[in-house]
């Protein structure tokens, strides 16, 4: 993969800059593009692998006490986590998706998927669809409201049955979600932890294969 800076953050690609579709790949919390790019690189999709990094690896800031005494209590479901640096994360993602200039599909995986959603939610460059990988609902009171942005939108949510950092129960909740927005959702429930194995993998492909033409 190639690094090259956008706004400011370092980003990764890989694939012919000129293919008429793009996919970015949102890493989680605690990791970078490098951890990511493998996985998009294995896909070998006919597309142009944007993987961008986050600053500090993590694109808004997290209470690391708060959150050990959150998973004292067992995997964690976010709903009512509202968490300060969500704008900015979306308008870096804005950044970085403005100029592809062609449709393109979004992928996050934990963190990355909670900004992934949040950046449709709130009105982004809609993508051709949306996977989110291990992942979770967040600021639910400012999220609900805006689930009709979703409608008739792909969406994949896949999540690990025993995932010992976000509940299997958080995946549901979030596949629920997209669903009452209207998406068409592919919902991946595979027998794993907080990772991307290769059920995940083949289904991603098969997912981004079966889009309709661009």
């Amino acid at each position: 993969m190639v690094s090259q800076p956008q706004e400011g953050l370092r980003t990764l690609t890989e694939g012919d800059p000129g293919a008429p579709l793009a996919i970015v790949l949102l890493h989680g919390r605690d990791m970078c593009a490098d951890d990511l790019a493998p996985f998009a690189k294995s896909l070998a999709l006919p597309a142009y692998f944007v993987v961008p990094d986050a600053p500090g690896r993590t694109w808004w800031p997290i209470d690391s006490e708060a959150r050990m005494r959150r998973l004292q209590a067992g995997p964690m479901e976010l709903s009512a986590m509202d968490p300060d640096g969500r704008a900015e994360a979306r308008a870096r993602l804005d950044a970085i998706v403005q100029p592809l200039a062609r449709p393109y599909v979004l992928v996050g995986f934990s963190q990355g998927g909670m900004l992934a959603m949040d950046y449709v939610l709130h009105g982004g460059v809609r993508p051709r669809a949306l996977a989110l990988l291990s992942s979770t609902r967040i600021a639910m009171t400012d999220w609900a409201p805006r689930a009709p942005a979703l409608a008739d939108l792909p969406v994949l949510v896949a999540h690990g049955t025993r995932d010992a950092e976000l509940a299997f129960h958080a995946g549901e909740l979030l596949a629920d979600f997209a669903r009452s927005g209207g998406a068409h959702v592919t919902w991946l429930p595979f027998d794993g932890g907080h990772e991307l194995p290769l059920v995940v993998w083949r289904s991603l492909r098969k997912f981004v294969l079966a889009l309709p033409p661009t």
